[in-house]
């Protein structure tokens, strides 16, 4: 449980996980408000019900807003004030490791896999790029993969620049745009914490996915009308490489 700042990526996680409102002690006017997360039944009766409220105190307005409304019509940079969140994101990512372990039995032991396959690694890097601790996995590679350890920080500070975060119509759209048919995952594709990077197909290029690959927890490839159907929200690496 703690505070963050507010985000569109904060608000895309809160209304997949049911939430609909951002209610505050703060007044409107603050610039620096705390919010708390709150799921209604429907969120016109509940404004209709403040509105009566505020009939009968009306010195007592306090700041709130619709996620909906916010992610649709409010960019970015006009975003103010922490959010209060319970996902402890450390936990999840211990969960998960020992859920690979399961998969990959020598996932700790660093003479098994090498740098690019190594299942821990890819799941420490994605925990990092999704919730800015970097410190974590710069550790990780500095005590088991040293000699990569440079590159490492350039490519985590430039994916921190670059990587999106959009719902589904976001993300239909974005693959249409760029012609992008498919992607590929760091973990596994079907957890909603994947970062996927777009995989350019050459022309009449075709590619079938071998059933062996698909009982892989790295390095999924997937095409995008699948893809589409799985959840709404994406991490999208957007580098055309």
């Amino acid at each position: 449980m703690k505070f963050v700042p507010l985000s569109q990526p904060i608000l895309l996680d809160l209304k997949r996980s049911g939430y609909n409102i951002l209610t505050s002690k703060n007044a409107v006017e603050d610039k620096n408000p705390t919010w708390y997360p709150l799921t209604v039944a429907d969120v016109n009766d509940y404004l209709l019900s403040l509105d009566c409220e505020g009939s009968i105190f009306p010195m007592q307005e306090s700041a709130l807003l619709v996620i909906e409304d916010t992610l649709n019509h409010i960019d970015e940079v006009q975003l103010q004030g922490e959010v209060f969140i319970e996902v402890n994101h450390l936990q999840e990512l211990q969960d998960k490791i020992n859920f690979y372990g399961k998969r990959y039995t020598c996932i700790s032991d660093r003479e098994y896999y090498d740098f690019a396959f190594d299942p821990k690694r890819v799941l420490v890097r994605n925990y990092a790029l999704r919730t800015g601790n970097h410190l974590l996995y710069l550790a990780y590679i500095s005590l088991n993969y040293n000699n990569h350890l440079l590159d490492e920080i350039q490519n985590l500070e430039d994916l921190t620049l670059s990587l999106i975060c959009l719902d589904q119509d976001q993300a239909r759209d974005w693959f249409k745009t760029y012609e992008i048919t498919m992607v590929q995952s760091d973990i596994s594709i079907y957890d909603k914490d994947a970062i996927l990077t777009v995989f350019l197909l050459k022309k009449d290029q075709q590619i079938t996915i071998p059933l062996e690959d698909k009982d892989e927890l790295v390095y999924n490839l997937m095409h995008i009308e699948d893809l589409l159907q799985l959840r709404d929200l994406f991490w999208i690496d957007p580098r055309l490489h």
